[in-house]
């Protein structure tokens, strides 16, 4: 066991870094200065602290969910990401080991400095969200976008701390347990509804954070934190004064809805547009705010449990600083998307907190082999002249020239196997994959050289469209061929705690849209059943 107490240099951590002195405090938990004393350098531990109010049971899970996210955090790779060098288990409770870093953070920036100018702003955005692009692609989200998360380093970087504890403060909601993690102003209307949010959540809470740095005060401030929460729920961030040419970009990424909000292509594009002294919208009409729009279902549940929102990570120096005067197999059909989508999210029109879900049971413990899932007559249905399906990693696959159908579990970068994990991780695992997969008209790049085609074709995606019947949440996609008929059609389902991608070409059927469709359908359809058991 280790006491880290400040002005302590001979306390110890997993035998190998002393602790000198406490550096501060970060959202859940306490920042230790240490001594790395096999490398012979100083690092920075954040000391995770679980929130009191779990209990055992919930204290295990959110400790084994904060060293998984910990852990998959420490494999992105990027300047502008916090470096993570270990992820220990001691006391009941995770360490991270990071770098040491030296410099400022925004907010303390901001405060010492008043606002910034929209042209630095905007370069600072697009810094920010090419790292947030790095850990999106890797199915990570951050959750606490904000100034005091943006630090700004003596070597000239800017670095995104605090990843890889994202999911542990958002295991606990306001629709489960009366907590809420992070701090009003810089949390996207989707995340305090109770919904799961997506990286369109991240790209909401950057404009804040961007506003923030342009305007010295963040899009929503009031007298309490949940005056602040109830403006956020029910009205439009109040117009900047300050941000010129970067105003009319931050309001268009501060959206109410996630389908209202400009990709994150969209958005660099923007802002490398205004920090370059340009213009990428139209400026803002004068604006006034008379009166609230209607409550949302999502504000009437907080402001009816007002009483029991504990904010954990969240303390009075949180909030913005007062203005001053004065950014698979080879073998297997690979895609590379381009631009983010996701879907118009419909609130539940109910005024009572909903009743806690009962625990969700895993249907899945164990890989299962794919290719027995489908019978070489039935898979021949889908693909003529096909043989035996070619097992892979996780995947199986049927091909003759011309034809194609790939059956395989997405993975997720965030457990050690994609088959062990709980219903709620591939929840968010579906969700992610429905926002990042769901706009019109981004360009996939892909190829199949099993089919014969070896050389990548590049095609826009249409018709997303979400199905039921076919495991737990399904949608689907379609690559089209310049004539505009489906060429390539794509199907991501649920079942239980994995996800399922079936990836479906059959050029004798190119241009019978119908046909095309129902076969790709009804082949997932089986797989899923086949999957459940019920084949």
């Amino acid at each position: 066991m280790v006491s880290c107490v400040p002005g302590q240099g001979d306390s110890k951590i997993a035998g190998r870094y002393r602790v000198l002195r406490a550096l501060g405090q970060g959202g859940m938990g306490t920042i230790w200065l240490a001594h790395d004393e096999l490398l012979d350098r100083q690092v920075a531990i954040k000391e995770v602290l679980l929130p009191q109010s779990l209990d055992e049971a919930g204290r295990a899970e959110a400790l084994q969910r904060a060293m998984r996210e910990a852990m998959a955090a420490a494999q992105l790779r990027h300047p502008g990401i916090i470096t993570i060098h270990d992820v220990l288990q001691q006391d009941g409770r995770p360490w991270i080991v990071m770098e040491l870093l030296r410099g400022r953070d925004l907010k303390e920036a901001v405060a010492a400095e008043g606002p910034w100018a929209p042209e630095r702003v905007a370069e600072l955005g697009v810094r920010v969200l090419e790292a947030l692009s790095v850990a999106h692609a890797r199915g990570i989200q951050h959750r606490d976008v904000k100034p005091a998360n943006v630090y700004l380093s003596d070597d000239g970087r800017v670095i995104l701390t605090d990843f890889g504890i994202a999911r542990l403060e958002d295991q606990a909601t306001i629709t489960e347990s009366g907590l809420l993690i992070g701090s009003p102003g810089f949390i996207a209307p989707e995340r305090l509804r109770g919904e799961r949010g997506g990286p369109e959540s991240d790209l909401w809470s950057l404009a804040a954070t961007l506003y923030a740095a342009v305007e010295g005060q963040a899009p929503y401030t009031g007298t309490s934190p949940l005056s602040v929460l109830r403006d956020a729920l029910t009205l439009p961030p109040r117009p900047p004064q300050r941000a010129g040419h970067l105003g009319p970009v931050l309001m268009a990424m501060m959206a109410r809805e996630p389908y209202q909000r400009p990709d994150p292509q969209a958005a660099e594009q923007m802002l490398r547009r205004v920090a370059e002294g340009g213009q990428a919208l139209a400026p803002l009409a004068p604006a006034r705010r008379t009166g609230r729009a209607p409550i949302l279902a999502g504000a009437l549940v907080v402001v009816a449990a007002a009483a029991a929102v504990a904010f954990v990570a969240l303390r009075p120096d949180e909030q913005p600083p007062a203005p001053r005067q004065a950014s698979t197999p080879a073998a297997a059909p690979t895609t590379a998307p381009t631009s983010a989508p996701t879907s118009a999210p419909t609130p539940a029109e109910t005024t009572a907190a909903p009743t806690p879900e009962p625990e969700k049971t895993a249907r899945f413990t164990a890989a299962v082999n794919l290719c027995t899932l489908l019978t070489t007559r039935q898979a021949g249905r889908f693909v003529p002249g096909t043989g035996e399906g070619k097992r892979g990693a996780d995947s199986c696959e049927w091909t003759t020239r011309g034809k194609g159908l790939q059956v395989r579990v997405l993975s997720n970068s965030q457990l050690p196997d994609q088959w062990s994990g709980a219903v709620e991780d591939a929840e968010e695992q579906y969700a992610n994959s429905r926002n990042s997969r769901g706009r019109e008209g981004s360009r996939i790049t892909w190829s199949w050289p099993e089919i014969g085609l070896a050389k990548p074709i590049t095609q826009p995606r249409r018709n997303v469209q979400d199905l039921k019947g076919i495991g737990d949440e399904a949608f689907s996609y379609e690559l089209v061929n310049p004539d505009g008929h489906p060429e390539h059609i794509t199907l991501v389902f649920r079942l239980s705690n994995i996800n399922v991608e079936v990836s479906h070409v059959n050029a004798d059927k190119i241009g019978k849209v119908a046909a095309l469709r129902a076969a790709t359908r009804d082949a997932a359809r089986r797989l899923a059943k086949a999957l459940d058991g019920q084949e």
